[in-house]
């Protein structure tokens, strides 16, 4: 059975060493795991969502799971997110999708597309960055 978690200091080092375990990850930033969830099976950690807070919006960071893990458990982790920016007065969450399936998965979770005429990225119109073939991502929490 999965069980969902907010992160602890039992779990912390493991979750980054689970996140090191993930090929794509460069670095990670240990200060944005104080908001995380993880998905945790037979005492191994099979799912990892956490935030970066903005004002009121909290940028989902390290959105990291099993194959395996259904979407069920997905609704869990994002659930006991959500639980933990409310607390933090967080209203929104916003996300950074790179491929159609990643935006489809967000769908999947009530997430909506945004436009990108109304996102900047250090006071610079997406459309000028790096980002600007990214597709971008809301979930209103109240």
């Amino acid at each position: 059975m999965i069980s969902v978690l907010k992160i602890n200091d039992v779990w912390f080092s493991k979750t980054i060493d689970f996140l090191k375990s993930v090929p794509s990850i460069e670095s990670i930033e240990e200060s944005i795991l104080k908001n995380a969830c993880i998905a945790v099976k037979e005492d191994k950690i099979v799912g990892c969502i956490s935030y970066e807070e903005f004002t009121c919006k909290g940028l989902i960071r390290y959105f990291v799971f099993k194959k395996a893990l259904d979407l069920d458990y997905l609704e869990k982790l994002l659930d006991e997110l959500k639980e933990n920016a409310l607390k933090n007065n967080i209203k929104e969450f916003v996300c950074v999708a790179e491929s159609d399936q990643i935006k489809e998965l967000f769908k999947s979770l009530n997430f909506i597309d945004i436009k990108k005429s109304k996102i900047f990225i250090d006071e610079e119109d997406v459309g000028n960055t790096n980002f600007k073939s990214s597709i971008f991502l809301s979930k209103q929490l109240i």
